[in-house]
């Protein structure tokens, strides 16, 4: 799985790992001269199941939204995007969904890490 379409404002870039899937969600905005433009809105992982104490195995599902402006509501983005991961097999129930909002706080290159040329 590459991209799974959430509806006609979010797609999702998905990827499978060895124990650990991850993913971005994108927000659309297409233009009258047909362009579109997409911006990162959300990211997301979920955790395979694991037993512990006092639960029953399950997975969980993390969506940490990091663009408020085009998602004001994380707790809506993360249901679609749990229904659109069941229906294409990438998850089932049981499973914990939990949401966030975060904010970039700031970074810095260490290394050789930009091209400007």
């Amino acid at each position: 799985m590459n991209d799974i379409d959430l509806s006609p404002e979010f797609y999702v870039e998905f990827s499978r790992g060895a124990g650990s899937d991850s993913g971005s969600i994108y927000h659309v905005t297409r233009h009258k001269d047909g362009a579109r433009f997409s911006a990162q809105v959300a990211r997301f992982f979920i955790t395979p199941r694991i037993p512990a104490e006092g639960v029953f195995p399950h997975k969980r599902l993390d969506c940490f939204v990091i663009d408020k402006g085009r998602v004001p509501e994380p707790e809506r983005l993360a249901g679609i995007l749990f229904e659109t991961l069941k229906k294409h097999g990438a998850i089932d129930e049981p499973a914990w969904l939990q949401w966030y909002v975060a904010e970039e706080r700031g970074g810095k290159p260490h290394g050789n890490v930009l091209d400007f040329e």
